[in-house]
């Protein structure tokens, strides 16, 4: 009796470790920039994209744009070759390729990984 009962209380706690370890997925990441936010303060001095990744949560989707496929977070435009299959309110994580700034948005093409 205290074996089968041993042996629920054990599984119980590794499940319940599993989870809080599923829930804190992000200490864990290896995205360079884990948010938008971070892009843009690297951009402010001086820092280069290029080939590192970034956590982007989708605004807007615009497809077949003249850029590609164009994902919007705020002021960014993230342009994509294909269409990422994605809605508004999910993270992607994108791989930047280039940066080009314009007056009103800052376009970064990259790939979705």
């Amino acid at each position: 009796m205290k074996t089968t009962a041993l042996r629920v209380v054990s599984l119980v706690l590794i499940l319940a470790f599993a989870v809080s370890l599923s829930a804190c997925g992000d200490l864990f990441s290896t995205t360079d920039y884990p948010t938008v936010d971070k892009l843009e303060q690297s951009l402010g001095v001086n820092g280069d994209p290029v080939g590192k990744t970034v956590k982007v949560t989708v605004e807007k989707t615009i497809p077949n744009a003249a850029q590609g496929y164009i994902v919007q977070q705020g002021k960014f435009n993230f342009c994509l070759p294909s269409d990422p299959a994605v809605t508004p309110g999910k993270t992607i994580t994108i791989k930047i390729t280039s940066v080009t700034r314009q007056t009103d948005a800052i376009y970064v093409y990259g790939t979705k990984v």
